[in-house]
């Protein structure tokens, strides 16, 4: 299959993993990652392109990376995202039933665009378990001009939280176990439930301490106790076990072990996947998300 850029846009950070999808995972030969202008993208929100076009054409020069076919992944407030059970139909029904669902008690949108990630399948019931995304064309539109005033070509956009299902599905060992991915992105961090190697539940939100600091830690713990209240309050019988870091410096590491494990949670680095070659001195907890998004659904 033809390379891919994968481009993941953060707060702060531009992330990039170069290579294409294998059978059961990814092969990547590059990555790299970039600090930002301040203020030209907030929570996934381009805030100044012109800027942000700049920074991006300087980082596709600096680290030698193919412009012709970039697969961006996004996220943030403007992407709206919802688990859905489907019984079996055609394509033509499913996306009316997507974009029923995804009009009911959701933010009012003007021209939506929808889409869908199969998450798993019950052969009895023949009902398939979905994560539904929907997104104002604007937004896409927006992502686009930014790609031609930076000079790459784009070929499709993700929503950021299909990276990390993708890579789990690519550890075995993380197949039967109930846990939750915490992503750090500059002042942002992502928590991620997962029951039995499926996922479940996320959140996303800025954190008010500097991290590395003891009061971020404390405020990370007190995040994930609202997930375990949450899962609690959901009756599972699948008690969660271990939280992973993404993203992460030793610094967070440090100061958010203590409340992990007052939680009763093993606090881990979230592992690499057996089927996700990656170069060398390069660890799939530090690309999740751009590396995930080579990653074939």
């Amino acid at each position: 299959m033809a390379t891919l850029t994968s481009l993941y846009l953060c707060s702060r950070t531009v992330y990039a993993a170069v290579g294409s999808p294998t059978a059961d995972g990814a092969h990547i030969t590059a990555a790299a990652q970039m600090q930002l202008p301040e203020g030209c993208l907030i929570n996934g929100v381009i805030t100044n392109e012109a800027d942000l076009a700049d920074a991006l054409k300087a980082f596709f020069a600096q680290n030698k990376l193919p412009t012709s076919r970039v697969a961006l992944i996004a996220g943030g407030s403007q992407f709206m995202h919802r688990i859905l059970s489907l019984p079996a139909m055609s394509e033509k029904k499913r996306m009316a039933v997507l974009s029923h669902e995804l009009s009911t008690g959701g933010a009012e949108t003007k021209a939506p665009l929808d889409d869908y990630m199969p998450l798993s399948r019950d052969a009895k019931t023949r009902t398939d378990t979905v994560l539904a995304a929907r997104v104002e064309q604007s937004v896409i539109a927006g992502y686009d001009a930014l790609a031609k005033a930076a000079g790459f070509k784009l070929t499709c956009i993700d929503l950021g939280l299909a990276a990390p299902i993708k890579a789990v599905r690519t550890i075995p060992d993380l197949q039967q176990k109930t846990f939750v991915l915490l992503q750090f992105d500059d002042d942002t961090i992502s928590a991620t439930l997962f029951v039995r190697g499926q996922y479940s539940y996320s959140t996303r939100s800025r954190l008010f301490n500097p991290r590395g600091s003891v009061e971020s830690g404390t405020e990370i713990a007190q995040k994930l106790s609202g997930i375990l209240q949450f899962h609690i309050a959901n009756k599972s019988e699948h008690q969660i076990g271990t939280v992973y870091f993404a993203g992460s410096t030793a610094e967070d590491f440090a100061v958010c072990r203590p409340g992990c494990e007052a939680l009763g949670l093993a606090v881990e680095i979230f592992p690499d996947s057996p089927a996700v070659k990656l170069p060398s001195g390069t660890h799939l907890a530090d690309v999740l998300y751009a590396a995930g998004n080579l990653i074939a659904r």
